[in-house]
């Protein structure tokens, strides 16, 4: 059997594993791609908080030469860190086949592992800002890549620079100062005993118990404070012993281990693990500058190394220069030599430069497809990100151009050629832990997440924490919002009212797990997991009302409730409270009179259903129990105490009610019940999935699959948002303008907002008109939308103003808008070669000819200053030289290219799908895409307009975006 981690991440095999733990390839089921899981089983002492903090930063680092990181969690006390895949293999693996790396080949490398740390000691990352350590560089965390480049792999958690944590202590590749040995100048002791006797414990070649993969390591946020010890060495020695103190490993311990593996490198054989006996390399056998550079690098005493990973790849980078045989070279033949220096080190140079731009090219690419995956994964603020370090503004010799991927990952980030009205992913709030639930408040402007032992409220403009607060260890745990003001919430010593904004505790009660409120917000009913008693609360001081005991009657849990709410029952008041509705695990379901005993409802006194959902509207409490092939929907008048009636199904079955209506999901349909006529309503329908919970506002609904994806519909059933996910998710909440989903096993919640365009309107149409095309007239005062069937012509404001329709539809082999400055009409082409030329302005016939017939192979061809393209019904369209006649390029192939335009400097593609959606792609001149544009249906070449019909009853523009544009706005983006 398979194994999936945390829901997302399937195991595809082990890479490789240590004393530390396990390092696996895996697939990341919602972006479809491959990424490398470390698993990190030491024991965690370190706040969670800290450390999600600290994955946070290195998910925003972003170097060639370095992997990008994108998740950091923690299950089952394992700490996981994922990365990217890199293709190629460690570089242990050829060492260990007995491999020898030419002299050149080690020094290339040693200035891209330099490049990568000097990245990553910089004290930018962050805020504040912050610089790294790797703290575990070795040949087998370096990975050559198939075009012969390195990249840094195997990053830990809490490596921030002033962290008092060793993560990671390979033999022969440690610096002294992992193992706690501090041979700095001014001072003759390591950690209070003398030189001497630590070397003695240390044993001959240094070994300590941190080598020995069975002596448990763990991450630690440590408490302990460097000493300062007053006074300094004179010229003689001084004997003193110092209080103990952990040798934190700094910058200077990644030079150690760089030019540990350099030395591996090299020479084939591993470096003595105790840094004093350390044979130096031979200068007979290897350069002697790069023996002086790795013998400084790997000096005992920190103080004597290289300060900076700059400085020794500084050195690196200067070797022939400091080269002393060079140098006598110089000497003899000074000016013949000089020429040929002046030649090498323009080569140099180039190389240099040709390599570093090769480098962050590559560093680009990464970019662009990180933005892609973020944006897919709905947090757009990532995406801009993304984008934008793509997209650096300040230019040099070792800077590129700007790459059209880069540019497209802008735009598709920024959205600005979308312009439908519909939710759009606004961002991610990140949990400490997977919720258990998620709330959203009346008004729809705040979110409450239930998590591991806390409750936390949101804003969801902003995405900022607004309040947390103590909740009992339960997944049963509720926090509900009593208005857009107050939370009240399972707290952990009992049940607790919340000021939101004050952040303060109103009142208190007793001990629950399960909460509701009355729909006028003024009586609480609470029952705790342990006892089978509901007590009844004054929701304005928390007063105690009234307790009902259940007998030997329990509601239903999970078999660990501190993993997971089961959300497969029905505990719910009435609008003024005197009715409570709840159903228990025997399968019984009961109405409640909380003020008279004797005027209880019993709808089951026991069943054999396992599901249940519902609530009042009104004096109706509508309800679904279900159970495996079977579900039901009843309707109850509570008033009269009258069972109203049910309907069966053999699918799957949810209802949910309150004062706004009663909604019923069967299958994939969703509908709107009416209790007085007992007539529903279509509002959803998901294609073949069903429906497994929804969520409805007074404009939309929101509906999640089992397929899994989720949808939302306006009132009219149109699907604003139908997205697929590789997990189905366990939360949606809607509110009017923003919606919000969550999985159970994610610590992240996805916020999405509406976003209106009306703005953006240039002329309106009735929207039940159906038509395939759209175009806007010159002056662009009116439109003329047209199908085979016929055309209407629309103005600005809405009024029809001439429609008509074709002779012989059936017979139509193909339409086309024309255009010449402000005047503009349709010629509609039949397969007898006729062409009648229909007014844009009034719709009258203007020309009728007959011609050639057209060839019913349905080629077109277009062109533009430098191309000519060719598109064929079915193969992809060509693309070839005007010039020369030579092809260049194919384009999309599974679509029809309809149209192409030239405007400017940009090429704009129009394509139609198998199901006759429309979109275009737009191209700079070496046909590369710079942006998708989705709905296109219309541009104006002058001003350089573009149209989108969105089948809304609106036609929308706006004009085409510079890169600069894109840049300042994704700058002040948020």
């Amino acid at each position: 059997m398979e194994e999936v981690i945390a829901s997302t991440y399937r195991i595809i095999k082990k890479l490789g594993s240590g004393g530390g733990g396990n390092v696996y390839l895996a697939d990341h089921l919602r972006l479809n791609k491959k990424v490398v899981l470390k698993a990190d089983k030491r024991r965690i002492t370190t706040k969670t908080a800290l450390l999600r903090r600290e994955a946070d930063v290195l998910k925003n680092l972003n170097h060639p030469n370095i992997p990008k990181v994108y998740d950091f969690f923690v299950e089952d006390d394992t700490v996981y860190t994922v990365m990217d895949y890199i293709e190629g293999e460690s570089l242990d693996r050829p060492l260990k086949r007995g491999e020898h790396f030419s002299q050149p080949q080690v020094i290339q490398w040693a200035k891209e592992l330099l490049d990568a740390l000097e990245y990553l000691h910089s004290p930018t990352h962050g805020d504040p800002p912050q610089g790294f350590v790797h703290s575990d560089i070795k040949p087998a965390n370096l990975m050559r890549t198939p075009d012969n480049h390195i990249v840094l792999i195997d990053f830990n958690i809490a490596l921030s620079l002033g962290e008092d944590a060793v993560i990671g202590c390979s033999a022969g590749y440690a610096s002294p100062e992992h193992y706690g040995l501090d041979f700095s100048s001014d001072s003759d002791t390591v950690n209070g005993e003398s030189e001497t006797e630590a070397e003695s414990q240390s044993g001959q070649d240094g070994e300590t118990e941190a080598d020995d993969p069975t002596v448990e390591r763990t991450i630690t946020e440590s408490d302990t404070e460097a000493t300062e010890v007053e006074g300094k060495k004179r010229n003689e020695k001084s004997s003193f012993t110092s209080p103990k103190k952990i040798i934190v490993p700094d910058v200077r311990s990644d030079i150690y281990s760089t030019g540990a593996t350099l030395y591996h490198l090299l020479s084939g054989s591993k470096p003595a693990k105790n840094a004093k006996a350390v044979v130096s390399l031979s200068e007979k056998e290897y350069s002697p500058q790069v023996v002086k550079i790795i013998k400084k690098a790997m000096n005992p005493n920190p103080d004597l190394r290289y300060q900076t990973a700059q400085d020794m790849r500084s050195d690196f980078l200067h070797l022939r220069d400091r080269d002393p045989r060079v140098r006598r070279l110089k000497a003899v033949k000074r000016l013949d030599i000089g020429v040929v220096l002046l030649i090498l080190a323009a080569g140099a140079s180039m190389t240099f430069v040709g390599l570093k731009r090769m480098q962050t090219t590559e560093n680009w690419l990464k970019l662009a497809e990180y933005s892609k995956s973020a944006l897919e994964s709905g947090d757009v603020d990532e995406a801009v990100r993304d984008a934008l370090a793509g997209l650096p503004e300040e230019k040099g010799i070792l800077t590129p151009e700007w790459l059209p991927e880069s540019k497209r990952a802008l735009a598709n980030a920024l959205g600005v050629y979308d312009l439908s009205d519909k939710f759009r992913s606004s961002g991610v709030i990140k949990l400490p832990s997977a919720p258990y639930k998620i709330k959203m408040s009346p008004d729809g402007k705040k979110l409450a997440a239930v998590y591991q032992s806390e409750a936390a409220v949101y804003d969801a403009e902003s995405l900022k924490s607004l309040m947390t607060c103590p909740m009992m260890d339960s997944a049963l745990a509720d926090a509900l919002f009593s208005d857009d003001s107050h939370l009240l919430a399972a707290g952990k010593d009992g049940v607790s009212l919340y000021n939101i904004e004050s952040r303060e505790q109103m009142w208190r009660a007793g001990m629950a797990s399960t909460l509701t409120i009355s729909e006028d917000g003024q009586v609480a009913a609470a029952m705790d997991r342990d006892r089978n008693i509901v007590s009844f609360y004054d929701m304005k001081d928390g007063q105690l009302l009234r307790e009902r005991s259940m007998g030997d009657k329990k509601m239903p849990s999970a078999f660990n409730d501190s993993f997971a709410d089961p959300d497969n029952a029905i505990f719910c008041l009435n609008m003024d409270g005197t009715m409570l509705a709840i159903s228990f695990s025997d399968g019984g379901l009961y109405v409640m009179d909380t003020e008279h005993p004797e005027d209880d409802l019993i709808v089951y006194e026991s069943s054999d259903y396992t599901e249940f959902a519902g609530g009042f509207h009104g004096d109706k409490f509508a309800f679904s129990a279900g159970k495996s092939g079977h579900s039901i929907f009843g309707l109850i008048n509570v008033d009269e105490g009258a069972y109203i009636g049910d309907m069966e199904s053999n699918l799957q079955m949810k209802a949910k009610a309150d004062e706004s209506g009663i909604w019923v999901s069967e299958g994939n349909l969703l509908s709107e019940f009416d209790p007085d006529t007992l007539d529903d309503k279509e509002v959803a329908f998901t294609d073949t999935w069903n429906i497994s919970h929804f969520s409805v506002s007074d404009k939309h609904v929101l509906a999640v699959t089992d397929e899994p994806g989720f949808s939302i519909f306006d009132q009219g059933e149109n699907a604003l948002v139908h997205e697929k996910s590789d997990e189905e998710y366990s939360f949606a909440e809607l509110g009017t303008e923003y919606a919000a989903l969550a999985n159970r096993s994610q610590p992240d919640i996805r916020v999405m907002k509406e976003e209106t365009h009306e703005d953006t309107c240039v002329v309106r149409y009735d929207a039940k008109y159906s038509h395939d095309e759209a175009r806007v007239t010159g002056d662009g005062e009116k439109a003329m939308l047209f199908s085979y069937d016929g055309f209407r012509i629309y103005g600005s404001d809405g009024t029809l103003t001439a429609e008509g329709s074709f002779p012989e539809a059936e017979k139509i082999y193909d339409q086309q808008f024309r255009r010449d400055g402000e005047k503009s009409w349709l010629d509609v082409i039949w397969y007898d070669g006729t062409v009648r030329a229909y007014s844009s302005e009034d719709g009258t016939l203007i020309s009728e000819e007959r011609g050639e017939a057209p060839s019913k192979d349905l080629e077109e061809e277009f062109s533009t200053e430098k191309y000519r393209f060719v598109s064929e019904l079915h193969s992809a369209p060509k693309v070839y030289d005007k010039q020369s006649g030579k092809f260049v390029k194919e384009l999309e192939k599974d679509d029809f290219l309809a149209y192409v335009t030239e405007v400017g400097e940009y090429i704009l593609t129009e394509y139609v799908r198998a199901d006759g959606e429309r979109y275009g792609l737009l191209l700079d001149q070496n046909l590369e895409i710079l942006a998708d544009l989705p709905d296109l249906c219309d541009i104006h070449i002058p001003d350089e307009t573009i149209y989108f019909d969105y089948k809304n009853g609106e036609l929308r523009q706006c004009h085409l975006y510079s890169i600069q544009e894109l840049i300042d706005l994704g700058k002040n983006y948020r």
